[in-house]
């Protein structure tokens, strides 16, 4: 069980992206026109700044964990966000710590993609004990409202192809609605 556990944290957050872009696929009965989701999340990265509205989400998973993932236009840049313990701590700064995936952090991760392949950072292998901070300013899960702020550093996930450390700023996300 621990093996699961420590591929499950390692991934969720660029299986949350990957769920949450493979719904979103070419169906011939949409509008021409780009809808708006229930969200958005705003980031700036290499300093070019994104913001998803389409392909942005909040999900419920398990009892007390709510991840948030918003990606770019052209689906090549991915923020995720995994909030642990957010119906005890509600509202509150959740420090991204350098950590085990077995912990139960709250986390960051960044996945970038050049078509067929991508790379995945995660705070949890920043180079730092701490590597950043999400701060929820409105939390209220029977409005299934969340808002608040970002930035991290992360590290590559261990035995991938992704190397060094991505860095993102000025991050932003507003949810009315939770999947």
């Amino acid at each position: 069980m621990p093996s699961f556990r420590y591929f499950y944290r390692s991934v969720a957050p660029l299986l949350c992206g990957v769920l949450l872009l493979s719904a979103c696929g070419n169906d011939k009965d949409d509008d021409d026109a780009a809808t708006a989701g229930d969200g958005t999340v705003t980031w700036t990265h290499n300093g070019t700044t994104y913001t998803s509205t389409m392909y942005s989400a909040a999900v419920v998973d398990g009892v007390s964990k709510l991840l948030v993932t918003g990606a770019s236009a052209d689906l090549k840049n991915t923020v995720s966000l995994a909030l642990e313990g957010i119906d005890t701590k509600g509202a509150n700064a959740y420090d991204l710590r350098k950590g085990s995936v077995l912990d139960n952090l709250p986390s960051a991760a960044l996945t970038l993609s050049n078509g067929t392949t991508g790379t995945t950072h995660n705070t949890l292998y920043g180079p730092s004990a701490s590597n950043g901070t999400i701060t929820v300013t409105q939390y209220d899960k029977a409005g299934q409202k969340i808002s608040g702020t970002f930035s991290f550093t992360a590290g590559a996930v261990p035995n991938t192809s992704a190397t060094g450390t991505q860095a993102v700023t000025n991050g932003s996300f507003s949810f009315t609605k939770f999947r």
